[in-house]
């Protein structure tokens, strides 16, 4: 009899996600749960469609830390995506939002939903299929079904199951779902818009890393020029400061004001030369001959012997204090030994690279990675159509993943759908002068898109003007505010008032649009 009332709880409690569901929930509706949480850890979740589900545990979490009582739901997606999902039990907005991991991810970064959860939603995190170092040893990759889940896969699943158990808890859909991540949760962000447009209705992504053109390419070749024969750093910190400030000295001003911010650092055409040092010396207030010439490589990007661009973009002027040769290498090496061919190479030693040919050894891994496949351009037709709205931002100081690389993606989603003026109604784009990779810089780097997406996506209002701040070195001063515009407005001082509040700027938008597409290795196909 026991057995007969618990499996009757349990179908009723699965009845909306096993049927066409009645209505999705209300928003801002302080909505409660329709069972206990202790009960969805007797449940079953393995016949959900492409995604088999176990929840290993399902725990009350009392109100604490600012965040109210909620359910702490954990468990996997065959065969192994672990993912944490927190349900608010008496105040749940009806909204779901899942977060975006980094790096090679190998772990749960539930704490990234913080802010989401503190507003009601419910909210997921998972490892991308596998445990892991965030940077190194991939071992991992060694397992093709591990590598199809980093690939995307683990993303999409995370969604699915998420929203199936929302359904069990609640007894209603989610009314509207959002996604955010940087890095390489910037490069999950674009996948689900491309590959999976139905699962998100708004996407937040930040400085993409598509790692197969980057781990083996793009980081590497940094490594390469960063790190000597030896393995030790070509540049010492104070050369780099030098460095940094020879380039603004030279193309700061260029946007009309000298605040310390390149605007756009293509703009700028500083030469190393100009401050080389003479032959056979090394002073303090000079560059060495392997310095200018790993700055020189940097700033061009990688290439092959025929001079043809291996990846869009290069590391950008004003980026040169986040150089560091050791994070690319254990970004490249990590990649090369175990994702970057068909299959592990444990012994490859990052520097035996071949830039002619292992290019071409490394496309098909491209393929699984990348949310855009090699030799073609992206296809965000599906999530246009099905009403969805994306955000992305990129530090124009980005070291490690080139900004030129997300203009030319949008450039390429732009010329697709009519122009910049007619994307912009679905897809605005964010660039960040002066910040580093998805935060840092000696710039405004603290924004937040989350209410601009659900404006956009709930009420129709497109986001305007958003302000980013940058604040002192106490963290907790504000140093100084500015606005933000979609691309490719810019934001201009107005000429009097204080430069460092935002409420003293106004857009500018260039009278002819921009096309940004560029010619490189798996640059689309005609």
């Amino acid at each position: 009899m026991r057995f007969f009332l618990f499996a009757s709880l349990v179908m009723a409690a699965l009845a909306p996600s096993q049927s066409a569901r009645a209505q999705d929930a209300a928003v801002a509706a302080n909505l409660s749960a329709a069972i206990e949480c202790s009960a969805l850890a007797e449940m079953s979740f393995i016949d959900i469609p492409g995604a088999p589900t176990s929840i290993t545990s399902a725990e009350l979490v009392a109100a604490g830390d600012g965040l109210e009582e909620h359910c702490a739901v954990s468990g996997y997606v065959a065969p192994q995506v672990g993912f944490q999902l927190n349900l608010p039990t008496t105040t749940w907005n009806g909204r779901f939002f899942q977060t975006g991991c980094g790096g090679l991810c190998g772990m749960i970064q539930i704490e990234r939903c913080m802010d989401a959860q503190q507003q009601g939603f419910a909210v997921a995190a998972n490892n991308m299929g596998h445990v892991g170092h965030f940077w190194r040893d991939a071992l991992w990759g060694g397992v093709e079904e591990l590598r199809e889940d980093y690939g995307g896969r683990s993303t999409h699943v995370t969604a699915v199951a998420s929203k199936a158990i929302i359904a069990a808890y609640y007894g209603v859909d989610p009314a509207y779902s959002y996604f955010r991540g940087c890095s390489t949760g910037g490069r999950e962000a674009l996948y689900e818009a491309q590959h999976h447009p139905e699962d998100f209705d708004g996407i937040i992504a930040g400085d993409p890393a598509f790692p197969g053109r980057l781990g083996a390419i793009a980081n590497n070749w940094d490594a390469n020029h960063l790190l000597d024969d030896n393995d030790q750093p070509v540049f010492s910190d104070e050369k780099l400061v030098l460095l940094n400030q020879a380039v603004l000295a030279e193309c700061d001003g260029l946007d009309t004001l000298v605040d310390g911010i390149i605007e756009d650092p293509r703009r700028c055409s500083f030469d190393p030369q100009t401050i080389a040092c003479a032959a056979g010396e090394d002073n303090a207030d000079c560059l060495t001959a392997a310095q200018v010439a790993t700055a020189i490589a940097l700033y061009r990007g990688p290439h092959n012997s025929d001079g043809v661009a291996l990846a869009p973009g290069a590391s950008p002027y004003g980026s040169e204090l986040a150089w560091d040769g050791y994070n690319r290498r254990s970004i490249a090496a990590g990649f090369l030994k175990y994702l970057a061919f068909d299959a592990p190479r444990p012994d490859f030693y990052y520097r035996d690279f071949d830039w002619d040919t292992d290019p071409e050894l490394i496309r098909a891994q491209a393929a699984l990675y990348d949310p855009v496949v090699p030799g073609t351009a992206p296809d965000l037709s599906e999530f246009h159509a099905a009403g969805g709205k994306l955000i992305a931002y990129h530090g124009w100081a980005d070291p490690g993943v080139p900004p030129e690389g997300m203009l030319d993606y949008y450039g390429q989603v732009a010329a697709a759908s009519g122009g910049i003026p007619a994307t912009q109604d679905w897809f605005r784009i964010f660039m960040l002068s002066g910040m580093h990779h998805c935060r840092g810089g000696d710039a405004p780097n603290t924004f937040e898109f989350l209410p601009e997406i659900i404006a956009w996506v709930e009420a129709g209002e497109a986001p305007q003007g958003v302000i980013a701040t940058q604040l002192g070195d106490d963290g907790e001063t504000v140093r100084r505010t500015r606005p933000l515009y979609a691309y490719p407005t810019v934001a201009r001082y107005n000429g009097e008032g204080d430069v460092d509040d935002a409420a003293n700027w106004h857009p500018f938008t260039p009278d002819v649009m921009p096309d940004d597409r560029l010619d490189w290795l798996w640059a689309p196909e005609a």
